[in-house]
């Protein structure tokens, strides 16, 4: 059985750690797989330490702490062995740290890249910029294969003869389909929970930065409230906003519209409540959020051009320029949600066509750890 060490968890469950997750079910039988994270804390630990894996953590700042970093990773990497390292990242500032993976002698060292633009903005954002550009030249020096969540986040982290290589693929953000299906009995129960029986649920479910967009969304739920009073909006995640994003609904007086449901682990439960998704994010590598959405056939709405095209792989998703007004963003919603009648229980059937499953998708993935 094969070794696999997977670097890129963080403590929040977002959508690298879901998707990380979703194949670690479907392969832990099939190879070895342990995590290390720079992080104190990592999501999911409970199910990957009831899984028989392994966590390990490196406690230094590969920054601010540069010997002490260079020190735990040179010890670690001497002392364990794998077969294969999976290094997944939004961007490549910290791909340094794979110069000490090569102490394990590993076959295989994979890069996955993520996202397609540059998360942090101010000065932190121009070091991680000037790092990012200067180790995309140098990406070769320590991977042997290179992945990517969708073409965009591909050009974001690989110059053109990596990816024009056989040993780059585009790896779908699948999803466990059959678990997003549309249920009527859960969407009852939910809204009752959450005191929308006779609303007009509008979901969003992401950290809570810059990134994401939330205090956008916000001006748009505006609009859309002017429009029907019965609009009601629910935010699943948390994240450095949250005070501006909760000073911003009250200085609007939309408080009692607004639900700010902090991390949950009922995301599909959650879905099948919502009548309406929204994701205006700024940019993504790909937006596993919207295909969750579409599996449980929610009408859906998210930013043109900066969110890949290869996430929109149902009629249900619709893009809308982020130079478009809040009002322009709320026409847009409120004609197509009062004008269309969707049947949400074939959307899954559709996805699984499209080839987003993870019963598919993770045989492929497979194939190319093993190859």
């Amino acid at each position: 059985m094969k070794s696999v060490l997977i670097i890129g968890m963080t403590p929040n469950p977002g959508g690298i750690e879901s998707f990380l997750m979703t194949y670690f079910r479907k392969l832990k039988d099939t190879f070895k797989i342990d995590f290390l994270t720079t992080f104190e804390t990592c999501a999911y630990s409970q199910e990957i330490l009831d899984n028989n894996s392994r966590i390990y953590t490196i406690k230094s700042s590969q920054f601010k702490q540069a010997k002490e970093f260079k020190q735990e990773l040179t010890y670690f990497f001497q002392h364990h062995h794998y077969d294969i390292i999976w290094f997944n990242a939004c961007d490549l500032g910290n791909f340094g740290l794979l110069k000490y993976a090569q102490l394990c002698s590993p076959e295989k060292v994979i890069v996955h890249a993520h996202n397609n633009d540059f998360m942090m903005k101010g000065k932190k954002a121009l070091f991680y910029k000037f790092m990012h550009y200067k180790n995309k030249k140098k990406v070769k020096q320590y991977a042997t294969d290179y992945w990517a969540c969708s073409e965009l986040a591909g050009e974001f982290f690989f110059e053109d003869d990596v990816r024009q290589s056989s040993r780059y693929h585009v790896i779908n953000n699948a999803i466990d389909t059959d678990r997003f299906k549309y249920d009527r009995e859960i969407r009852a129960a939910y809204r009752k929970d959450l005191h929308a029986e006779d609303k007009i649920v509008v979901m969003n479910t992401a950290r809570f930065t810059y990134q994401k967009n939330q205090l956008f969304l916000i001006d748009i739920f505006e609009e859309l409230k002017n429009r029907d009073d019965r609009f009601e909006l629910v935010l699943v995640g948390d994240g450095e906003l949250r005070g501006e994003l909760e000073q911003k609904i009250s200085d609007l007086n939309l408080t009692d519209s607004v639900q700010l449901l902090g991390l949950r682990s009922d995301i599909p439960e959650l879905l099948s409540a919502a009548d309406i998704f929204l994701f205006p994010s700024r940019f993504e590598g790909f937006g596993i959020s919207l295909l969750e959405a579409q599996a449980s056939g929610l009408l859906s709405f998210t930013s043109k051009t900066v969110v890949p095209e290869s996430v929109g792989i149902t009629d249900l998703l619709t893009y809308i320029s982020l130079d478009e007004s809040p009002v322009e963003w709320a026409d847009m919603i409120y004609s197509q949600f009062t004008s269309r009648d969707i049947d949400r229980n074939k959307y899954t059937d559709i996805i699984k066509e499209k080839g987003f499953d993870i019963d598919t998708e993770a045989k492929r993935l497979k194939s190319y750890l093993d190859d």
